[in-house]
């Protein structure tokens, strides 16, 4: 069994990169750890009552888990599980400690585009990963015309 990492931004789009992954290894077993940044909260109270699986439970959308369900449906024989984890770290050492419990030498991630970080507690792992992991795979991914113009929102005020 191979465990992929996977960069995510909870959107549908995102998902395109297990198709991925399950082409590049084909006839293998894989665990799949689907990877978002999440800035820790600045306050003691907020990190005492911080929750990972809260945090990730407030991003899925219906349609999100509608998508992974399907996924992991179709290839039920490759997939052998699918999990969230999220790194907030600041640098490479951080991410590089957070490889080591993950035991993960691949990753698959998109070529060129960065991932949609709606918020700013939110962040796009996919530079720690082309940093740190030993076998990675970069490649397109779709972004549908709705999410491409929330991501550049800000530089197109600009240009006004």
């Amino acid at each position: 069994m191979k465990n992929i990492l996977i960069p995510t931004d909870f959107t549908i789009e995102s998902l395109q990169l297990i198709e991925y992954a399950l082409l590049n290894f084909p006839n293998t077993k894989l665990n799949i750890v689907l990877i978002a940044g999440l800035r820790l909260p600045e306050t003691r109270w907020a990190i005492f009552h911080f929750s990972q699986s809260e945090q990730i439970k407030k991003q899925l959308s219906d349609e999100f888990n509608e998508a992974k369900r399907l996924i992991v449906h179709e290839h039920k024989e490759a997939i052998e599980n699918i999990t969230f984890q999220l790194f907030s770290g600041v640098n490479s050492f951080a991410f590089q400690n957070f490889l080591e419990q993950l035991n993960a030498d691949d990753a698959i991630i998109p070529q060129g585009n960065s991932l949609y970080c709606p918020k700013r507690k939110w962040f796009d792992i996919t530079r720690f990963i082309k940093k740190n992991v030993k076998n990675v795979i970069e490649v397109p991914v779709e972004l549908t015309k709705e999410v491409s113009q929330k991501k550049y929102s800000i530089i197109s005020l600009f240009n006004l």
